[in-house]
């Protein structure tokens, strides 16, 4: 069931409300929608958890208005993130971050210990590397994008319209400018304050995020584990979905366990 609220600012959140079980929340990645990048894990977890999982604002079922990139879009969207859990009052929720969404997430759990069980997060470092920073600016022109960047165009387009495509993308890369610009810190000083269990999962081939800054997040927060996973890059849960989901299980398990024993 796709269901829809606004926030206090007018925006609107769309999201899908599937299952039932201890809450969910499932977050995306960047110019991505909830079924787009996390279509078979809403589907594996709806089986066992309530899974809410939201287009991000400014994205896909989202809108209006269109996505924009402020320098504090990712406490923008874990703001948003915390005033949807606040209105559907289902309690601490395992939250599950891909991408932007990751870091997204990290930030929920460091703001809002209130409503956060746990999180996995995925593709993230905690900060805008000057590596990250330059591969993001040999994207543009969107003009000038060739075969390699077909299938992501043409998604892009399917999922939050031709409008948006060179406005989503040049937005992205200025945002990040101006965080790299002012220091580089995306979450990773606010990772001291997660207290809820942490699973952090990266591909080892990953080439935006880099391992020493995912090291250096998990060893900010108390209660972290760390996976690197091979023969995988920023896609870890559709490169090698087994080995993710697998991971996850173990994560979940143990999580219930701990609070059985309590």
């Amino acid at each position: 069931m796709r269901t829809t609220i606004t926030l206090p600012d007018d925006a609107i959140i769309s999201y899908l409300d599937l299952g039932s079980g201890p809450p969910m929340l499932m977050l995306h990645g960047f110019t991505g929608t909830a079924r787009r990048h996390l279509g078979a894990l809403i589907d594996h977890f709806a089986k066992s958890y309530h899974v809410i999982a939201p287009d991000l604002r400014g994205y896909g079922a989202s809108r209006p208005p269109n996505r924009d990139f402020p320098p504090d879009f990712y406490p923008r969207d874990a703001d948003d993130m915390a005033a949807l859990l606040d209105a559907l009052d289902l309690g601490p929720a395992i939250v599950l971050g891909f991408s932007d969404g990751a870091e997204s997430a990290i930030l929920l759990a460091a703001s809002r210990h209130d409503l956060v069980r746990a999180v996995v997060a995925w593709g993230v470092s905690g900060r805008m590397p000057p590596e990250h920073l330059a591969a993001v600016e040999n994207g543009l022109p969107v003009s000038a994008w060739g075969p390699e960047r077909a299938v992501w165009r043409a998604n892009i387009i399917a999922d939050h319209g031709e409008e948006q495509l060179e406005p989503m993308i040049e937005g992205w890369v200025r945002a990040t400018e101006a965080i790299a610009a002012a220091g580089g810190n995306i979450c990773m000083e606010e990772a001291s304050d997660v207290l809820c269990p942490v699973l952090l999962i990266n591909g080892e081939g990953e080439v935006g995020n880099l391992p020493e800054d995912v090291e250096r997040l998990a060893a900010r927060i108390s209660d972290c584990r760390l996976e690197f996973v091979a023969g995988t890059g920023h896609w870890v849960h559709t490169e090698q979905s087994e080995r993710f989901v697998a991971l996850m299980e173990d994560f979940l398990g143990m999580l219930d366990e701990g609070t059985r024993g309590r």
